[in-house]
C-alpha cells in the first residue's frame, strides 16, 4: 500500500522531495524550518509544537494534529532517526486514514517503546516485533528512507494480522501476578509515591538481574525479571522506590516516571525536574524535600551505604551510576550498587513524613 503523503527521512542519500509544507515529527528540525510555513509535532526538547497538539508521545501528537484538521496541507513528513516512536508518528501522518483505525494501538506501542509503558494485545505485539524488525537493520549498509520504507510494510502487515497477542505477553503477566500474589510487596507511600519490595527468596542468584535497567526502546526478553512495565501497569504517573533484598541488606532506587525526558502535557511531572535547552543536555534535579531526605536516611544508615541523590538525569549520557531515570539510590564507594542497612519500614517513613506528593 504506497502511502497516502510523502515522507523524508534526514541522514538519508535520496533526494529531499519539494515541499510546499513540511511537518517535522518526533524530533526538533534544522535551520531548514520554515517560520509560518512549516509544522512541528514533536515531544523533543525543544519543540515548535501548538500547545493544542501536545501530548505524550510524538505518535499521540500526531493524532492529535490529524483530528484537529479535516483537510490538512503538508504534503511532506520528516523525521530524523529510527525508533518506536519516531517510525510510528511518521505512519501516522502518512497512512492517516490507515492509522486513525488504529490509533489506540499505534499510540499504545509508541508509549511502551519511549516510556517503558504497559501495553498488551496488537500494541504489544506491535512494539515488540518492530523493535525486533528494525534493530535487524545495519544502519551503516541500509538508508534510512529505505530502512523506513520496509518498516511502513511491517506495520501494515501487523496491523492487518489476525494475530493480536505476543509471546511476550506472558512475561509481563508472569511478572505482575508476582505483584498480585504478594511475592512482591508492592506498597503507597504517598499518592506519588509507590514501593516494590523484591525478598531474597526472589532475588537471590538474580540481585544484577533485578537491578537492571532497560535501554531506551529495549524488546522484552526473559532476561530482566521485572520490567518497568509490569509496576506502570498500576503506578505509570508516580515515583518507584525498588528496594531489592540481598543476604546483605536492601538496595534502593528511587525511579522516576520513565517519560520525564519528553515534553509530556498532560503527564504528571515530579517536583523539583527542569527540563534542559536541548536533548543532549541532562535535566537538573532541584527538590531540596528530596535532598532532606537523603540527609535524614544517610542519619540514620547502619549499613556500608551512601545515599545518594543526583544533581541531574539524561536518557541518552548516562553521567550517573544508576542511568536514566533513577535519581537516587544506594551506593559503595566506588559508586558501585551497595545494600542499606535499613527496612523498607523506616524508609518509607522517612519518605511520608518529608514528601507529600500532589
Amino acid at each position: 500500500m504506497p502511502p497516502e503523503k510523502c515522507f523524508y527521512v534526514k541522514g538519508s542519500k535520496s533526494q529531499r522531495p519539494e515541499s510546499q509544507c513540511t511537518i517535522y515529527v518526533d524530533g526538533t528540525a534544522g535551520e531548514e524550518f520554515r517560520e509560518g510555513t512549516d509544522i512541528e509535532l514533536s515531544h523533543w526538547v525543544p519543540n515548535r509544537t501548538e500547545k493544542r497538539y501536545k501530548a505524550g508521545t510524538s505518535t499521540e501528537i500526531c493524532f492529535k494534529y490529524l483530528e484537529a484538521n479535516e483537510t490538512p496541507s503538508y504534503d511532506l513528513v520528516m523525521n530524523n532517526h529510527l525508533d518506536v516512536d519516531g517510525i510510528l508518528s511518521t505512519f501516522v501522518l502518512c497512512y492517516p486514514k490507515m492509522a486513525l483505525l488504529h490509533r489506540d494501538v499505534l499510540v499504545g506501542a509508541a508509549k511502551t517503546g519511549d516510556f517503558w509503558a504497559w501495553s498488551e494485545g496488537r500494541s504489544l505485539k506491535l512494539f515488540q516485533e518492530l523493535t525486533l524488525f528494525y534493530r535487524r537493520f545495519d544502519t551503516s549498509s541500509i538508508d534510512l528512507q529505505k530502512a523506513y520504507e520496509l518498516c511502513f510494510d511491517f506495520i501494515l502487515q501487523l496491523l492487518e494480522s489476525p494475530e493480536v497477542t505476543s509471546p511476550v505477553q506472558g512475561i509481563l503477566e508472569r511478572q505482575f501476578s508476582l505483584i498480585e500474589e504478594g511475592k512482591i510487596k508492592r506498597s503507597e507511600i504517598s499518592h506519588r509515591l509507590t514501593a516494590y519490595f523484591v525478598p531474597q527468596t526472589l532475588s537471590k542468584g538474580k540481585v544484577n538481574e533485578f537491578l537492571q535497567i532497560p535501554r531506551f526502546n529495549e524488546p522484552l526478553s526473559e532476561e530482566l525479571p521485572f520490567w518497568p512495565q509490569v509496576r506502570n501497569r498500576l503506578d505509570e504517573e508516580k515515583l518507584h522506590l525498588v528496594a531489592v533484598e540481598t543476604e546483605n541488606g536492601i538496595h534502593y532506587d528511587l525511579w522516576y516516571p520513565g517519560y520525564v525526558w519528553a515534553d509530556t502535557q498532560g503527564l504528571w511531572r515530579p517536583p523539583g525536574l527542569i527540563l534542559p535547552d536541548s536533548m543532549e543536555a541532562p535535566l537538573k534535579l532541584q527538590w531540596p524535600a528530596l535532598s532532606q531526605v537523603i540527609q535524614r536516611l544517610n542519619e540514620l544508615e547502619t549499613g556500608a551505604c551512601l545515599w545518594q541523590v543526583f544533581p541531574g538525569i539524561n536518557l541518552f549520557r548516562q553521567e550517573n551510576p544508576r542511568k536514566f531515570p533513577v535519581v537516587a539510590t544506594t551506593l559503595g564507594q566506588n559508586n558501585e550498587a551497595k545494600e542499606s542497612g535499613l527496612s523498607l519500614e523506616t524508609v518509607a517513613d522517612v519518605f511520608h513524613e518529608a514528601i507529600h506528593l500532589a
